[in-house]
């Protein structure tokens, strides 16, 4: 219980109040070529035509290291001038599974390499796909990605403004073009619940820890109170304060929430998640399993006191505080 909340708060940013990971900064180009007849636009909720026609190459015709190999390719070293300024996308096998939308989670297999042939990542070499969001990942993955099929495999050439741009990240060094190839494994379905059920939830009455006041009604971006004269918990636990009446959610699936955060130590600043789309995180990792759809729970995370340093004095307990509602599941395609 203990190490999956503290799970939770670490995807949702528990020790800073942090919502969610950073993206990288958004480096667009000015240039005036059209993104390519056959994305149908429509398909997707989110129009990012503009982003396309800005930052992406579909036409296949750019400078593609050559690729060999069928269930691991391999990326041959680049030849000539590198990009500069616009993803290049090349689709070497087209699949007919759903289509990726902006921002979508998917699931993939990659091997990534520098310019010259060295391959600095590769889920084939782990023996595991990997489950990512697009709003998360460096700007080449997030363009070039999307409006893919699941079952494409794509060759994506990044030029370091999309990618990781003058910063050295491992072993890879900055300034650098990236070259992957891709086989889009998944993608996931975000299953949001009716307005019913996430505002038909109970009431439980379950006790909350001293000095945390939760107002609101179920549906509603709740209000979370800290009296910070009170002592911080130091239990770590979650409680249920509104049961919903949607599905219960089981280890093997993805939950979408949305959270309020605050806590002991924190002034009284509390960060919501509600103007912006749901959050999601795995429900194994968080340990929310059997907690139905449309609950607003309260999960307090104990942040043990530190030692005093040299005339200084030691740090109090703390802990911070998430109010999250279920508001629904994923499911990867």
């Amino acid at each position: 219980m203990m190490s999956s909340l503290r799970r939770l708060g670490a995807l949702a940013g528990a020790a800073a109040l942090v919502l969610g990971l950073a993206a990288c900064t958004d480096v667009t180009s000015s240039s005036s070529s059209s993104a390519p007849a056959d994305i149908d636009y429509s398909a997707c909720s989110t129009d990012d035509s503009a982003e396309q026609v800005a930052n992406v190459d579909r036409s296949g015709a750019g400078n593609f290291p050559s690729i060999s190999g069928d269930d691991t390719p391999v990326i041959a070293a680049g030849k000539g001038s590198e990009p500069t300024d616009k993803v290049l996308v090349k689709t070497l096998k087209q699949g007919d599974g759903a289509v990726v939308c902006p921002g979508a989670t998917i699931k993939a297999n990659y091997v990534g390499a520098l310019w010259d042939g060295t391959v600095f990542d590769s889920s084939y070499q782990r023996g595991d796909a990997a489950e990512f969001s697009l709003k998360q990942v460096v700007k080449g993955w997030t363009y070039g990605l999307a409006h893919t099929h699941v079952g494409d495999r794509v060759e994506l050439v990044i030029p370091a403004s999309l990618g990781y741009g003058g910063q050295t990240r491992g072993n890879i060094p900055a300034n650098s073009t990236l070259v992957f190839v891709v086989d889009i494994v998944g993608v996931a379905t975000e299953n949001l619940a009716d307005e019913s059920v996430l505002s038909g939830a109970t009431a439980t009455g379950e006790e909350l820890p001293a000095g945390i006041t939760v107002s609101g009604e179920p549906g509603v971006e709740p209000t979370l109170t800290i009296d910070e004269s009170v002592a911080a918990p130091t239990e770590q636990k979650m409680y249920t304060i509104y049961k919903g009446t949607g599905e219960a959610l089981t280890d093997d699936q993805t939950f979408l929430y949305k959270q309020v955060v605050g806590g002991f130590g924190a002034n009284g600043q509390t960060q919501s998640s509600w103007s912006q789309e749901a959050l999601q995180a795995p429900v194994g990792q968080a340990n929310v399993a059997g907690v139905t759809v449309g609950s607003r729970v309260l999960i307090v995370v104990p942040i043990p006191p530190q030692d005093a340093q040299s005339g200084q004095q030691a740090t109090p307990a703390q802990a911070t505080v998430f109010v999250v509602d279920i508001v629904g599941t994923s499911s990867m395609q």
